[in-house]
């Protein structure tokens, strides 16, 4: 009988390391002291002896990551994306991006793809861990976890062997609101937004909380599915004026979003509102353009180039042989800019 073949599967076996991991160590590639103390060890053992074949026919997946995001022509996602190819790089790794809508279910067909993607690990964040109910999501993230490491960001999905990366959304909602009241707001309203996505009924619940808590009426004429656009923003201010009488129109309003602000922006221009004399308006995430609007937007940055930074590390060390299961939540910071009117000081307004 000849002698079994030992492969680098037998030593990832023994090494309790992940093949990419052992693959990078043979190659001389990054990995942790202790994952190439193991496979050195596991090496030796095994008497392991590469052959030329296999060196050749090297598997994409040991030098490349997935990035599975929401609609890269979002600013938002744009800068993640930025964030996690610049640490995917620096770390000698290749980044795959797949990209999915944010709203609406993740098909299983679409599930089952990101399991075929010549990926030794994959960063998730949109629809993918936003939309559905908690049940699908836990369904789809362990089906792909079982695959591949994965790291998450957004709401975090108990029951999934991952690490998660979030921003603390209710205080993006809770440090906008405490702004605005402290500049003498009392009629402050919410805009923008989807029902079927996680983070946005998050922080449209968080707005609730924190109105009810300061004893301030809460804003209920909104759909929460108008969506995350400009246009959804120049329809969530048509409606909301138009549902009240002018006495009782808000004189503070918080966008979802930057892109949902501009929009907002836009229209209460066009209707002869001024920004921030008669009306402030705060947005969030702090995009590219948000400094060169008339008037420059008051915005909450929750540092998604960061996040995508991070996430790329996370995974990493996951691949190194550092998997584990917890959440990292991240604080957001409140840019302070025009469109508030805290350069026009305290008014008693609203009351």
């Amino acid at each position: 009988m000849p002698e079994k073949q030992i492969t680098i599967i037998d030593v990832a076996q023994r090494a309790g390391v992940s093949v990419a991991t052992v693959s990078r160590v043979l190659s001389g590639g990054s990995a942790s002291a202790a994952a190439r103390e193991k496979v050195t060890e596991a090496v030796r053992e095994l008497n392991y002896r590469p052959l030329i074949s296999a060196k050749k026919t090297e598997r994409p997946a040991d030098r490349s990551l997935a990035l599975i995001i929401s609609d890269l022509s979002n600013p938002y996602y744009a800068s993640m994306c930025a964030g996690a190819e610049e640490a995917a790089r620096r770390a000698g790794w290749s980044l795959i991006v797949y990209q999915t809508a944010l709203t609406g279910w993740m098909e299983e067909s679409v599930t089952a793809r990101v399991t075929e993607l010549p990926a030794a690990g994959a960063v998730l964040v949109g629809s993918v861990v936003e939309s559905g109910s908690a049940e699908e999501i836990r369904e789809r993230l362990t089906a792909i976890s079982r695959k591949m490491p994965i790291v998450t960001i957004g709401p975090r999905v108990e029951g999934v062997n991952c690490v998660n990366i979030t921003s603390d959304l209710s205080l993006s909602v809770r440090k906008s609101i405490a702004h605005l009241r402290a500049l003498g707001h009392r009629r402050i309203s919410f805009i923008g937004g989807s029902g079927g996505v996680r983070s946005s009924s998050a922080r449209r619940r968080a707005y609730y909380e924190e109105m009810a808590r300061l004893g301030l009426p809460a804003d209920n004429t909104q759909a929460n599915d108008a969506g995350f656009t400009p246009q959804a923003g120049e329809f969530c201010v048509n409606r909301l004026l138009s549902a009240l009488p002018r006495e009782e129109w808000p004189t503070g309003i918080i966008a979802i979003n930057d892109l949902v602000a501009l929009g907002a922006l836009r229209q209460l221009q066009r209707m002869g509102i001024r920004v921030p004399e008669d009306m402030a308006l705060i947005g969030c995430d702090n995009q590219f353009f948000t400094p060169f609007l008339n008037p420059p937007l008051t915005t909450v940055d929750l540092h998604p180039f960061d996040h995508g930074v991070s996430a790329i590390g996370e995974l990493i060390g996951a691949l190194n042989g550092s998997r584990g299961i917890y959440s990292q939540i991240r604080e957001c910071s409140l840019i302070v800019r025009e469109s508030c009117g805290a350069l026009l000081g305290t008014r008693g307004i609203g009351k």
